[in-house]
């Protein structure tokens, strides 16, 4: 599905309540539709008022109605830990940039903890190393060297050169090359073949024996498809470490992979989001400005509607129209077998104005300036011949 602007198909945090919409009991001829909100942390209190809206919205339409849970209505808004981390970012990048060097800790510190334990494994690849880096500079400004070591230690898991704190790694992270060689330790997971990595680092499907650790620094991450990431300590005493996986079942967890895979997330993909919260549609709205791209999702089917439309992101009017296209029985019988042709959405090319077959002289003024040019030449060439008497020239149009 796309929702970059332009392309559009056919075309945690905030702790805010979700119950002000009411509930419309469930009848045969009501289908429930999904409200998803696709824009990024940084929208989610807009998401909030145009859900509420919508729900009111579907509550009126004929055919349709909104989710009745309100958790579900609320966690299609805020998303799962990913979109927590994305927030709490920001927050501490607003801080950091003021130099408030203990609130910016704070908060990286919260965003740490979510990327080390509670998000999927490639988004801690991708985002630690930013974190860990501000952090360090917060810790050396603030002097807690213990923990400016180890977010010294830990960016140096993360990729890239780190040049631009070269002097506070050199000032700040330990050396472990005199550490002792502690024995190996036997790494089993529940089910099998989860992969493993050691301090960021692949070390391979389980079950598998990987080089014991300092638990104060070292750490193991498990993760397989359908599991929610697990984390742990490495220590070098124990023989065997044996972690359970648990499956997966988050419904903030399953927003945040349809967000992170837009804008082409699957259709199955964003199906079973709709099935997990019981809903026939699953109208998702991706904020513009000033405006709303939205497109519809038949759960049933996993296909998506054949057209979107752009609409004010507020207004009842607005509101009302979305509720409209998203419901169910406004379009019964509309045919999803069609593939969708990307359509690109801007202004109109201004017209180019039809081209004379004489080109330029077609227009009145070329012929009078070059009766104008013949004119002086004349005048010069009978000019040379006539000698120094005066000449006067009258050119009139």
């Amino acid at each position: 599905m796309r929702f970059a602007y332009g392309i559009l198909l056919g075309i945690g945090m905030h702790g805010v309540a979700f119950g002000a919409t009411p509930a419309t009991p469930a009848t045969p001829d009501r289908s429930p539709v999904a409200v998803l909100w696709m824009g990024d942390a940084q929208t989610l209190d807009e998401g909030t008022r145009v859900a509420e809206e919508v729900n009111a919205a579907l509550n009126r339409t004929p055919g349709a109605r909104g989710l009745d849970s309100a958790e579900d209505r609320r966690l299609l808004i805020e998303g799962g830990a990913v979109t927590r981390v994305q927030a709490i970012v920001t927050r501490a990048d607003a801080a950091f940039v003021k130099l408030k060097m203990a609130e910016a800790a704070k908060e990286y510190e919260a965003a740490e903890q979510l990327l080390s334990t509670d998000v999927p494994f490639l988004v801690t690849q991708q985002k630690l190393g930013a974190v860990e880096r501000n952090l360090l500079v917060c810790y050396d400004q603030l002097g807690r060297h213990d923990d400016a070591a180890r977010a010294a230690e830990r960016l140096s898991w993360t990729a890239g050169s780190n040049e631009d704190v070269k002097t506070l790694l050199d000032r700040h992270l330990r050396n472990r090359a005199y550490q002792p060689a502690w024995a190996p330790v036997k790494v089993t997971t529940v089910p099998p073949g989860a992969l493993v990595y050691r301090n960021l680092q692949a070390a391979g499907a389980s079950p598998l024996e990987v080089a014991g650790g300092d638990p104060a620094v070292d750490v193991l991450d498990f993760e397989a498809p359908g599991f929610r990431r697990a984390h742990v300590e490495l220590t070098h005493s124990a023989g065997e470490i044996v972690v359970t996986l648990v499956p997966e079942e988050r419904l903030g967890a399953l927003v945040d992979e349809v967000r992170a895979r837009a804008p082409d997330s699957p259709p199955p993909l964003v199906a079973k989001l709709g099935k997990r919260v019981g809903a026939v549609r699953v109208l998702a709205l991706q904020p513009d400005g000033n405006k709303l791209l939205a497109r519809w999702l038949d759960v049933p089917s996993a296909k998506w509607a054949a057209a979107s439309i752009r609409v004010d992101a507020a207004g009842q009017p607005a509101m009302d129209r979305l509720a409209g296209y998203a419901a169910p029985a406004a379009n019964a019988g509309a045919d999803l077998s069609h593939p969708v042709v990307a359509a690109v959405v801007g202004k109109a090319a201004p017209k180019v104005a039809a081209k004379s077959k004489w080109g330029a002289w077609g227009k009145w003024y070329t012929w009078v300036a070059a009766g104008g040019v013949l004119v002086l030449v004349a005048a010069l060439l009978i000019a040379q011949h006539v000698g120094d008497d005066s000449l006067t020239i009258a050119v009139s149009h």
